[in-house]
């Protein structure tokens, strides 16, 4: 293999034990949207079923798809809403939506569309769902048309992550305003924490399910989780090696020069990949266990690293390169991204690989 993401089911698994010890008898919504944050949606679903999780939420219609196809019988609902003309399909392929607009709540009675539906309530994300005038209209509606199909509600916490006194007391004023929610008969689930309510307001909420999101890979927000484990290794190798003859300008740009003499190894991946741009001449790739500076402007498929010279006898090509890892945190903060855009943002055309060690 040229460039890699390892994924490592046995800490995948510990980390939902530890999740299950924070939610008491509440259930786990699996987050597995955007490809299950870069690691490879159908095979993260296939693992969290192991571990006794028997409802998934994706963000697209075609996401949901995807999981039927595969052979995913479970619950999945689609988070980020869909279109009119995408209700049949959801209905269809027997996936739940979330429902933030009155008009298609109308669209869905009138021509009986037995699609299941999660109100999404608006607490004070800004993002999708009824603000609380609309919630007594929409119950109205429910409750004159006899409607069997809302069976959910939830909300999204927006700073549930952030340690501060005033973020936490407006989470709380979240939790408090979706507590408050009732009067649908129908409905069975209810879920408001995601993985930074998990972790820090487990308890508060009334709600019967919990979304388990990046929190399952040992990360919040842009921080490691204590008590957690790393589940992702982006790898690569060594494609090349060069000793300068002369005093070199490195990659495009110019934007490093390197002395006549030192050692450049070439490693096999580049920003497409996903391997980030940022922090020029700052940012290290581990290589035999020590951290190698990246030279240079990443490429498209290559990037450059200058070997440190009591190295220089021991690298060979084809050595295993590790791009991120158990730092992946720290190399988010210092190209100025987040954890969430670098492992989402990892090319498909690198292969997942599942290890259990």
């Amino acid at each position: 293999m040229r460039t890699w993401l390892e994924v490592n089911t046995k800490n995948l698994k510990y980390n939902i034990g530890k999740i299950y010890e924070k939610i008491g008898d509440r259930k786990i919504i699996g987050i597995v949207k955007a490809n299950s944050y870069g690691l490879g949606s159908v095979e993260i679903t296939k693992e969290l079923i192991k571990c006794g999780v028997d409802f998934f939420a994706v963000a697209t219609l075609s996401e949901g798809i995807e999981l039927r196809e595969t052979g995913i019988k479970e619950k999945i609902l689609i988070l980020g809403g869909v279109f009119d003309d995408e209700l049949k399909d959801a209905e269809k392929y027997n996936l739940q939506v979330a429902l933030s607009r009155f008009d298609q709540l109308e669209y869905i009675n009138i021509n009986n569309i037995q699609v299941k539906c999660h109100l999404a309530i608006e607490t004070g994300m800004g993002r999708i769902g009824f603000n609380f005038e609309e919630v007594e209209k929409v119950k109205k509606y429910v409750k004159e048309n006899n409607l069997k199909n809302i069976i959910g509600v939830y909300t999204h916490l927006s700073v549930a992550d952030e340690d501060s006194e005033e973020n936490r007391n407006y989470t709380i004023n979240q939790i408090k305003k979706f507590n408050n929610f009732s009067g649908i008969d129908t409905i069975k689930y209810r879920h408001i924490l995601n993985s930074g309510g998990i972790l820090s307001y487990s308890g508060m909420d009334n709600g019967n399910y919990v979304r388990v999101g990046i929190v399952m890979y040992g990360i919040c927000g842009e921080n490691w989780i204590e008590g957690f484990k790393s589940v992702i290794s982006f790898k690569s190798k060594i494609l090349f090696i060069k000793t300068l003859i002369e005093d070199m300008d490195i990659s495009y740009g110019r934007a490093c020069t390197l002395k006549k003499g030192e050692v450049v190894a070439t490693i096999a991946a580049g920003y497409a990949d996903g391997f980030k741009r940022g922090a020029l001449n700052k940012i290290t790739v581990n290589i035999q266990g020590r951290q190698c500076l990246v030279v240079g402007k990443v490429c498209m498929d290559m990037l450059m690293v200058k070997i440190p010279e009591d190295m220089v006898d021991s690298v060979k090509i084809g050595d295993e390169v590790i791009l991120y890892g158990d730092d992946l945190v720290e190399k988010a903060k210092l190209i100025g991204s987040s954890t969430y855009e670098i492992i989402t943002g990892i090319n498909p055309r690198v292969k997942r690989v599942y290890i259990e060690e």
